[in-house]
This record gives C-alpha cells, structure tokens and sequence, in this order.
C-alpha cells in the first residue's frame, strides 16, 4: 500500500515540476516516459494489495480450523472424562450432568470462536475491499485528469495549427 502511495505521489510531483505549456495556464508539457514509468510501476505493485486480501481469506480458513479442533478436542475429552466416571449410579449421573455441562460450554465456545473469527475476517476483509476501492478511485481521477490534460493539449496544438496556416 506504500509503494502505491508513493508512486501516486511521484505522479503529482511530475506534474507539479513540470514546465507551463502557456503563459496564465494550468497547462504543462508532462515528461511522458517519466509518467509511463510510473504508471507501470503502479501497475506492478497493485497484485500486492490483491495478495494481501487472498492473505486475510487463507487467516479466516485457518482461525475457523483451529476453532474447529478446539471444540473437537474439548468434546472428546469431555466425552472420556465422563466414560471414566461410570462406576455407580450417583457417580454415573452426576458426570453425565457434568460432561453435558462440558459439552454445551464446549459448543458455546466454539459458537462464539467461530463467530469471533468471522467478525474478524469480516473486519479484515472490509479493511482490504475499503483500500482497493480507494485506489481505484485515486487510479480513476489521474486517469480522468491525464486525459482531461491531453485533450486540452491536443485543442491547444490544433489552434496553434490553424493559426500558422495562411487566412484566406
């Protein structure tokens, strides 16, 4: 994301120390390789920010996986905890109502460690959807502003044509 903001703001600065095109005008001459290379720069560095959304997917399966084992292995202990307790009746009771106690604990925190991981993938991916629009909206108005500066360029070169050629 750096390496986007830098570049963005090498773009203003060519066009900042450019040369003014004509007196009393917001018009410049643009170095148009300097401009190109940047571009292409740009362009190169954007897969970053895609890979770091790909990044904070591959996080969610994995937080979602480590919530997935947790509960299974709190389960299964508690399942063996209340195996190892069925000796007598009071005995046998009493762990079932523990082990479904362990149990429903055990589904209530993988619940919520499921949905704590969601809400943070969530998070993350909302953070990573807000940056990419917001560089593709900075994208769109250089783009809009390059082109807005070649076609009053291209007006400027066609008026200064018309008037070399002889009045007739």
């Amino acid at each position: 994301m750096d390496a986007l903001l830098f570049y963005l703001a090498e773009m203003e600065e060519v066009l900042e120390t450019s040369k003014k095109s004509m007196l009393f005008s917001d018009k410049v001459s643009v170095d148009k390789n300097k401009l190109m290379e940047i571009i292409t720069e740009l362009r190169l560095n954007l897969p970053d920010d895609i890979r770091m959304a790909q990044r904070l997917l591959g996080d969610h399966d994995r937080v979602m996986e480590d919530a997935q084992a947790k509960a299974k292995n709190i389960i299964e202990d508690a399942e063996a905890d209340a195996k190892k307790m069925v000796s007598k009746d009071e005995i046998t009771r009493r762990a079932r109502d523990e082990a479904e106690e362990i149990i429903d604990a055990a589904k209530k925190d993988a619940r919520d460690m499921r949905m704590n991981s969601l809400e943070y993938a969530d998070e993350m991916l909302e953070k990573a959807e807000s940056k990419i629009r917001e560089i593709m909206s900075n994208l769109d108005k250089q783009h809009k502003a390059i082109m807005e500066y070649f076609a009053q360029t291209v007006d400027v070169l066609y008026e200064n044509r018309q008037q070399l050629r002889p009045q007739s």
